[in-house]
This record gives C-alpha cells, structure tokens and sequence, in this order.
C-alpha cells in the first residue's frame, strides 16, 4: 500500500510539473516569437530543471505544440454551449466566452490563435481542428448537417470572417464593447446560413435565422465597464 501511495504522489507530481511547464510555455510563446524563447527560459519560468523539460517533451519543438494544444483545449472550454438556454442565446453565450478568452489571452490571440502559426501548419492545425469542433457544435445547436457541404463552407467562411473581426478589435483596443461584438458575430453567421443557403437550396435554414431575429438578443448581457465605442482614446 506504501508503495502505491508512493506511486501516485510522484505521478501527481511528475503531472503538476509537465503542466506548469505547458503553462509556461504558453506565455512565453503568446509573449515572444518562437526563435526567441530558450528552453532555459521555460524551465526558469516553471521553476523546475531544465532536463525535466527533455524529459517530458523531447525538446523545443516538442513543448511548443503541447502548449498550442493546450491552449487549443483552453478555447475549445471557452466555447461553452449551455443547453438549457434557447438555440440563439447558447450561440450568443458561446460567442461572448470565446471573445473573453481572446481578450484575457490578448498575446495568444494575436500571436498564435488568429495568425501567428499560419508559417507553421502543424501548430495552425491545431487551432484548424478546435475551429471545426466549435463549427460542429454550432451546426448541432443550429440543427443545421455539419457535414453539408454547403454549410462547410460558409460556416468555414463565418469563421475567418469571426477571427478577422476578433483580430481588429483587439488591436485597436476593444473599442466596441462585448455584447456589440457579440451580435456582429450573429450577423455574421446568420449571412453564412443564408449563403449556404444559397448554395444548396434544399438546406434548410429557415429555423436557425428566424431564432436569431426572433430574440435578438433579448435578456442578453455582458458585464462591462466599456462605452459601447470609445472615442477617448484611452484603453
């Protein structure tokens, strides 16, 4: 019994390690292009050997993508379908948790997430597929066939549309608050059924865009201290 209580404190332990080098990792790639972060400052960071760092991932390369993942994981959970709202609010809450996550890990967002790994297609990959998990769970929400074709496309459409608007807002400092941004998403996909639509006439999307006009964003709301466009010039 010794030793298998042994067993487990050294594998929480040795989990407890990989992980706050992971999280390191992740801030220092948000923070720093890749050539310029050194596996000693992740291991400095983590507080923990630099050999440890061998250990668990093989190399640089190795705890890079573990920390793309991660942090793909990360906005995979900040995409949060509640099923017990309407159809049109889960879209808008899931929205809103995706933009928080994008404004919380500013340097992520802009570094890796929206463009950054684009030079690198293994780690863009990663984000690809979190999209397409997002876009499946939209599609389900919407009771719209993710694997329509015509629907693939603009709902791959709607995405870059979503990350390029992402993008702008958070490089010119979130001048438009939360709950606007989160109906110019609605918008968004809302064009994308319709081009889908339009695509494939037997695809029915009547539904999905008469949810999102029936409430129009009724008894949905962001907490923030942000004018709804800022004119100040102030953060």
């Amino acid at each position: 019994m010794s030793n298998r209580r042994t067993g487990t404190t050294r594998a929480a332990q040795a989990a407890q390690t990989r992980q706050r080098l992971v999280d390191t990792a992740i801030d220092l790639f948000s923070d720093r292009h890749y050539d310029d972060v050194a596996v000693t400052d992740i291991a400095k960071g983590a507080g923990v050997a630099h050999g440890l760092l061998f250990h668990y991932f093989g190399n640089k390369r190795g705890i890079y993508l573990a920390a793309m993942r991660e942090a793909a994981t990360q906005m995979d959970a900040a995409f949060v379908i509640d099923p017990a709202l309407a159809p049109a609010q889960q879209m808008r809450h899931a929205f809103a948790a995706h933009l928080q996550y994008l404004a919380d890990h500013r340097g992520l967002a802009l570094r890796r997430v929206l463009t950054g790994s684009r030079d690198d297609p293994e780690a863009w990959e990663v984000f690809q597929s979190a999209r397409s998990r997002a876009l499946d769970r939209a599609a389900a929400v919407l009771g719209i066939d993710a694997a329509n074709p015509a629907w693939v496309m603009m709902g791959r459409a709607a995405v870059a549309a979503i990350d390029e608007a992402s993008m702008y807002w958070l490089n010119n400092r979130e001048q438009f608050d939360k709950a606007t941004m989160v109906e110019c998403f609605v918008t968004i996909v809302t064009s994308a059924l319709k081009g889908a639509h339009a695509l494939d006439a037997d695809l029915n999307v009547d539904a999905a865009i008469e949810a999102f006009d029936g409430e129009d964003g009724a008894g949905f709301h962001i907490s923030t201290s942000r004018a709804k466009v800022r004119t100040d010039g102030q953060p």
